[in-house]
């Protein structure tokens, strides 16, 4: 192997050499000024102008030792701190501490070691911005991979990236069961248009991210004032390959070309949360739900009522709970099989659904029987919604082949703060006695605990 030389020896050398021809030269260059041989050619002058052509050579490498050489060494200091941040993060995956202002090199000069200096910074601040990237990229892998809520995850997700990208409106959009609905969206008026917007469902179809200039469908609501954003981003959040969500970002100002290849990266961290989320929460509605009428079973039931009790004690309003039961559901079993049976439960569950207002909880208590949690009911009103399902229930009709079935269901309700309880079963203990006594007054009927 070739051993390399100093740069910095190989350019003394060659500068006393210079220095020393120079000097040999000189006295036939005296000549040609007149100056007579005898004194050109002296072993005086001869001497005095090799050692003077030495002293320049010489002056010549302390010059540069003192004006090149510094900013070399400076170049060479900053180049080992940046080895060692990489070193760093090979080891152990700590980012180090050297940014654009720690690690940057004054440029004092436009020439050759001035542009060296500016590329150098360039280099430093592209790397700071790669290892920002990478530090925000393991902080939202670490966060997403915790977080198994979709909406809590689609608030944070929209959150980071928007401060990422200095962006002043954004939106995350879910297309989940053939539809696209808004997760979250900050600054966005009327954001829910956003579901069908030809720009999100064109992105959604092609997988492709897009950019708008001056869109004049978007406006974004600032502190002070409302606006049309100069350019929007549209990015595909795609799982396998496969588009499940999209960030949409407004900005006043164009994005960097460095901006959209970070939301690029950032998406593919989201992708893999946004699916473990989504997976979570179908498990999730699986374990609440009953399995044969879709709502949900009394467990999860039971937990509902709990959080419902609790909201009414603190706010200081009403609660009520009507118990339902299919009158003669045996004989149905008895006369046409569970596999009837179990298409009148779901009818059933179907029809109450009906007659219920929209913030009701419905809930599979029994076998034949039903719970209606009625948040901010009082008697009046929860013996309304019960006669309101009674009647749907009665009037209506499952058929089975050739077979056509009608059922009547018995209603008992209670509600409080118009009775006094000690907690929700005490509610769920009145109402039950109330559907007792409606079973014994001869069914399809609605009675009130008093």
């Amino acid at each position: 192997m070739r051993r390399l030389q100093n740069t910095f020896l190989q350019l003394a050398t060659r500068m006393i050499g210079f220095g020393l021809f120079i000097g040999i030269v000189f006295p036939f260059f005296m000549l040609l000024l007149g100056v007579s041989r005898t004194i050109a050619f002296s072993s005086l002058f001869l001497a005095s102008c090799v050692i003077a052509g030495v002293l320049v050579g010489f002056f010549n490498i302390v010059i540069t030792s003192v004006t090149v050489k510094r900013k070399l060494t400076v170049l060479t200091g900053k180049m080992q701190e940046v080895k060692g941040s990489i070193i760093t993060i090979s080891e152990n995956g700590r980012i180090g501490d050297c940014n654009p202002e720690h690690c940057s090199i004054p440029v004092e000069t436009d020439d050759e070691f001035g542009q060296s200096a500016q590329a150098f910074n360039e280099l430093i601040s592209s790397f700071a911005s790669s290892l920002k990237m990478l530090d925000d990229i393991k902080t939202f892998t670490a966060i997403f991979s915790s977080q198994l809520d979709l909406h809590t995850l689609s608030e944070y997700a929209l959150d980071r990236v928007m401060k990422g990208t200095s962006s002043d409106a954004g939106a995350l959009l879910l297309e989940h069961e053939g539809q696209v609905v808004v997760l979250h969206s900050f600054g966005i008026r009327e954001a829910q248009g956003l579901s069908a917007d030809p720009h999100i469902l064109r992105a959604f179809s092609k997988g492709e991210s897009s950019s708008i200039t001056h869109p004049e469908h978007l406006i974004v609501e600032s502190t002070l004032t409302q606006f049309h954003p100069k350019a929007v981003i549209i990015e595909p959040v795609k799982f396998k390959n496969v588009p499940i969500a999209m960030i949409l970002l407004a900005k006043s100002e164009s994005f960097q070309a460095e901006t959209v290849r970070q939301l690029s990266i950032f998406s593919q961290s989201l992708a893999v949360a946004l699916h473990n989320a989504l997976e979570h929460e179908q498990l999730q509605k699986l374990a609440a739900l009953d399995p044969l009428t879709g709502i949900l079973n009394r467990r999860f039931g039971m937990v509902r009522l709990h959080e419902e009790y609790s909201r009414s004690v603190r706010r200081g309003v009403p609660l009520a709970i009507l118990m339902f039961d299919i009158d003669h559901f045996k004989q149905v079993n008895d006369t046409y099989g569970h596999v009837v049976g179990d298409r009148v439960l779901r009818n059933i569950a179907s029809q109450i659904r009906q007659g219920i207002r929209e913030g009701d909880v419905l809930l599979r208590y029994g076998g034949e029987e039903f719970m209606v949690i009625l948040p901010g009911a009082s008697k009046e009103d929860a013996f309304a919604i019960a006669e309101r399902v009674r009647h749907i229930v009665r009037e209506n009709i499952t058929t089975y082949g050739e077979n056509k079935i009608n059922v009547t269901i018995s209603v008992g309700l209670d509600s409080m703060p118009e009775t006094t309880i000690s907690g929700e079963m005490e509610l769920i203990a009145n109402a039950d006695e109330a559907l007792y006594r409606s079973k014994n007054a001869g069914r399809d009927r609605t009675t009130i605990h008093c």
